[in-house]
Order: C-alpha cells, then structure tokens, then sequence
C-alpha cells in the first residue's frame, strides 16, 4: 500500500510541473522569470532513487517539458546528466537534511540547465551569435538561477521528506 501511495505521490507531483510553470504566481518571480521547476522536482527525486530510475525518470520529465515549447533546444541532456550526479550523490550521502546543501544544489543544476540551453539555441542557430541575444540570455540565466536558489530549498525539501515518509 506504501509503494502505491508514493507512486500516486509522484505522479500527482509530476501532473502539477506544468501548471506550476505556467501559474507561478508573481512574488516567485524575478521580473517574470519563473524558477526552473523542472530542476526543483528532479533534485529530490534523484536524490531518494538510483541512477537508472532517475536517469529514466529525468529523461521521461525533458520529454515531459519539452512537450511545452516549441523550439528545437531540449532539456533531455542536461537534466539526464543532472539525475545522473545527483543520484550517485544521494546514494553515497543518505542523510541529507541542510537546507543550504539543497538550494546549492539546486542553483548549479539551474545554471547548467540554462547555460545547455543556451549553447544548444547558438550551435543550431548561428545567426544569434550577437552581443543583445548574449546579454539577453546572462540577464535570463542569472535571475533564473537567483529565484531557483531561493525557492529550492523549500520546495525541494519539502518534496524529499514526502519521498522518505512514503
């Protein structure tokens, strides 16, 4: 009954991702950059399971994400490489209860999210190789990665001890 319970609990977790990212209220935003709730959900997820799960896991959430954009950039990559070192870490550290270890956590898998984000978007297009596209991106990335670190720690440790507790 436990194992169902926390298979319901990801899913209904999983089913919220969107609607987190399209209705992100205002005070959880940087002049409308929204956190990168995608890092937010796999950080627990990967660090409560084993890498082949979090691994299948991350992959099935970047087809997930991607579904909603209409780019030929992918969050796949990163976040598959993201649940590979967060999982390898959770197995080898069980106790991991600081919160200032999650928002960290948290804020390196944003800006590597955001920066293969933005090396894909200038390897497939080359025309966007100009000085307000880079400065553009640095101002998105860096407010990203601010209100992902602040908000992680709450919403990530939140989710991790539901993960235990179920």
């Amino acid at each position: 009954m436990a194992r169902r319970n926390k298979k319901l609990f990801i899913f209904f977790t999983l089913i919220c991702l969107p609607f987190l990212i399209i209705l992100t209220p205002d005070w959880l935003k940087i002049n409308g950059i929204t956190p990168c709730w995608p890092v937010i959900w796999l950080l627990p997820f990967s660090l409560q399971n084993k890498p082949r799960r979090s691994a299948f896991a991350s992959i099935l959430l970047g087809i997930f994400i991607d579904s909603f954009t209409i780019s030929d950039v992918s969050y796949i990559p990163s976040l598959f490489f993201l649940s590979l070192i967060w999982s390898q870490y959770g197995s080898h550290n069980k106790k991991i209860e600081l919160f200032f270890s999650i928002g960290l956590m948290a804020i390196f898998g944003t800006a590597f999210v955001g920066l293969s984000i933005w090396m894909q978007k200038i390897i497939l297009y080359s025309f966007l190789r100009n000085s307000w596209f880079h400065s553009w991106s640095i101002y998105v990335l860096i407010s990203e990665v601010i209100i992902t670190g602040l908000a992680a720690p709450f919403f990530s440790s939140w989710l991790l001890l539901s993960y235990k507790k179920n």
